[in-house]
């Protein structure tokens, strides 16, 4: 059975086995992330990749290339990846969100010199990126467990599977090799391309948070997330649907013994039967944990 094949199967049974599902599954299972000890060591294995090759390879490039022009590469980048946008939209029954990236495909393609400019989002049609994971989540699929993925960084299983049917069913690809013509050195090289611009993008996002993280696996797993739950619910995720989880026990921003002062002050006092004394506490009205020593 081909690989277009096995994608189409995928694309028509899904609805089939998810029934009538119309609540978005969340990041729930993932947030748990059952493998830790394995996603800090492939963490590790990325960051060594990125600080010895993928990094410095971007920073030379953005040393080359002006800012306007790397801009304009990643609008190209942005507009090629529109049809998917379009196939996950339909799929989800998000039939708005469809036709506006077949406007922007259209404006940016032509008026935009293929994509170059991205004048559709001047004329108010701002991008909104639809992938096959997004799709899974809208149809009920659960997250399943938090994956870090070698050289691909942060995934879930739901993602990682959704990663798999984009690469099969995604027009761009095969727009290189039978329209434009390219041999497989030089999809390569387009994939290295986008690899570099992608990195190029996190110079100017994610690095400055990491570079106050206490935790950087942490911060990177609820940063992930986070923006997975801002997409599958298009920006407006539930407030109690999610909640960022930087370390196991203590929060980035406590201080040490912070824990220990305020759990006191947590925990209800034991029931008597005699009537309650007079105490310093109830005198000066400061709360119980500023008598315990950090």
């Amino acid at each position: 059975m081909s690989a277009r094949t096995v994608s189409l199967v995928a694309l028509l049974a899904a609805p089939l086995l998810t029934g009538c599902v119309t609540t978005p599954g969340g990041v729930s299972e993932a947030e748990l992330d059952r493998f830790e000890k394995t996603n800090r060591a492939i963490y590790k294995f990325n960051k060594g990749v990125d600080t010895a090759v993928i990094k410095p390879v971007t920073q030379g490039y953005r040393a080359v290339v002006p800012g306007i022009a790397r801009r304009g590469v990643s609008n190209a980048l942005d507009n090629v990846d529109e049809p998917l946008s379009f196939i996950n939209a339909v799929l989800q029954g998000k039939f708005k969100v469809a036709f506006r990236a077949v406007d922007r495909f259209m404006i940016n393609s032509t008026f935009g010199v293929a994509g170059l400019f991205d004048h559709a989002t001047e004329m108010g049609l701002p991008k909104q990126e639809e992938d096959f994971g997004q799709t899974l989540a809208a149809w009920g699929v659960g997250s399943g467990p938090y994956i870090m993925l070698p050289l691909l960084g942060p995934s879930t299983l739901r993602d990682t599977v959704g990663f798999g049917v984009d690469s099969v069913t995604d027009p761009w690809p095969k727009f290189q090799k039978h329209v434009a013509g390219l041999n497989g050195t030089e999809r390569i090289g387009v994939t290295a391309g986008e690899a570099i611009d992608l990195r190029s993008r996190l110079i100017d996002t994610a690095d400055p948070l990491l570079a106050t993280a206490l935790d950087e696996y942490a911060t990177v797993r609820a940063a992930y997330l986070q923006q997975r739950l801002s997409d599958i619910y298009d920006g407006d995720p539930p407030e109690d649907d999610f909640t960022p989880t930087f370390d196991d026990e203590t929060p980035p921003h406590a201080m040490p013994g912070e824990n220990a002062a305020s759990e006191p002050a947590d925990t209800p006092a034991p029931a008597t039967d005699e009537a309650p004394a007079t105490t310093p506490e109830s005198d000066t009205g400061e709360p119980k944990a500023e008598t315990v020593t950090p």
